[in-house]
């Protein structure tokens, strides 16, 4: 059996007219373990089929008592009506460990840059707390895009946290409606604005938002010259489909899979996606998306060579390392050993 987290909604708290967010607690009284940044995969029912949800931590362990999500509606998004209208307190949920790696480490002393539009705020904002809870930590600079200023989420809690620390966060604000000056944060302003940190040392930028909004991001920053593995991107809520696999990827291989201190072996068929040949052998590998964004499937390439049709999440260094996302990773090399978590 996976390592399936049972938890209990603690308190549903309104934090726009159409997001809430969802607090939570383990059922068995301990503490959730979790890093800033990383998020939920939440294991459903809907139709009488397993659907697999990853939402963001807007919490961070450094200082809120209790992790929370944030559930933003969506046009003809049955889950997160169901969440919205129909979870309640005290209603159990059931969930992957927390996982992901839009994190910080001990590489980001610099300047760090938040890029969020809409609900992408909610893992920027858990990494902005645990960030501002550090004494000497590095100065924090916001720009985030929003609708309407009464639709911001989170948006009294930035100001209060800009107003508790200055020098340390500033906060800009890019509003499409509802004030004098509407802007929307597009290329142009987004250069203009990241022109003032191309002097500093070693900044680093986070994006999280729709994937339009981070592509076009990320371009102008790589544009303007800012290293690749300077730039960390996130998926607030991940819904994709398994991508196709181009005709002639992959080889049939015989994969080792270490995991949960267990050897299981099992041949992968050419142009077979390893998760989906693990998950066929009975091996309950972890995964969310199955889309290549959300890292949930990664695993360590110990020997032979594995190709990713898709790859939203890992960079260069990761993938140097040896690590794979199994959801579209396909077999290069006709022995493969892989190690899961």
């Amino acid at each position: 059996m996976r390592d399936v987290l049972e938890l209990r909604v603690r308190e549903i708290r309104p934090e726009t007219r159409e997001s809430k967010s969802f607090f939570l607690e383990r059922t068995d009284g301990r503490p959730l373990s979790y890093q800033p940044g990383q998020f939920l995969t939440l294991l459903l029912r809907h139709q009488g089929h397993e659907v697999r949800r990853s939402y963001s931590l807007g919490s961070a362990p450094e200082t809120d008592p209790y992790p929370y999500f944030t559930v933003k509606r969506v046009a003809n998004g049955e889950i997160s009506r169901w969440m919205l209208d129909t979870l309640k307190e005290g209603d159990l949920l059931y969930a992957l460990p927390p996982a992901g790696r839009f994190v910080l480490s001990d590489e980001d002393t610099g300047l760090l840059v938040f890029v969020a539009a809409g609900s992408g705020i909610t893992p920027i904002f858990s990494l902005i707390k645990s960030s501002l809870a550090q004494a000497d930590g590095p100065r924090l600079v916001l720009l985030y895009s929003s609708h309407h200023p009464g639709e911001t989420i989170f948006k009294k809690d930035l100001d209060d946290l800009a107003a508790q620390y200055p020098g340390r966060l500033d906060v800009e604000y890019f509003f499409t409606t509802g004030t004098q000056t509407p802007r929307r944060l597009n290329n142009t302003l987004l250069e203009k604005a990241a022109a003032a940190y191309i002097q500093e040392e070693n900044p680093r930028f986070f994006l999280c938002g729709p994937e339009d909004f981070m592509r076009m991001a990320r371009i102008v920053l790589l544009f303007m010259g800012f290293p690749a593995d300077a730039i960390r991107k996130e998926n607030f809520v991940i819904i994709a489909p398994s991508p196709e696999i181009p005709v002639g990827f992959g080889v049939e291989a015989d994969v080792r899979i270490l995991y949960k201190g267990e050897t299981r072996s099992l041949t992968v068929p050419a142009g077979t996606y390893l998760l989906d040949a693990a998950l066929k052998a009975g091996i309950d590998l972890p995964y969310s998306c199955r889309g290549g964004r959300c890292s949930t499937c990664v695993a360590r390439c110990l020997e032979g060579r594995v190709k990713m049709t898709i790859n939203d999440v890992l960079t260069e260094r990761e993938m140097e390392a040896g690590d794979v996302l199994t959801c579209t990773g396909l077999a290069e090399t006709k022995q493969i050993v892989l190690k899961v978590g």
